[in-house]
């Protein structure tokens, strides 16, 4: 008899943790896609941002001057 009440418990908590995986597990598939939608949309600003045209077109919305031949800094390589 004793031992029929403990198999009972035994299963009773197996079933629990289960019940708590599958629950956590559902959860953390919500969490992925929910993160996979605000990478696509980051690298859809950042696709938008560095768009050719948009490149090309922010010179002339921010008045700046679009340097022909610039000069670039260069550092000395010590050996």
């Amino acid at each position: 008899m004793m031992t029929c009440v403990a198999a009972a418990l035994w299963g009773i908590f197996l079933y629990n943790q289960l019940v708590d995986i599958r629950h956590e597990a559902k959860s953390a598939r919500n969490d992925i896609q929910k993160e996979e939608v605000v990478n696509a949309e980051l690298k859809n600003s950042f696709y938008k941002i560095t768009d050719i045209d948009s490149l090309k077109s922010a010179p002339n919305a921010q008045t700046l001057i679009l340097e022909q031949n610039p000069q670039y800094i260069k550092l000395a390589e010590n050996r």
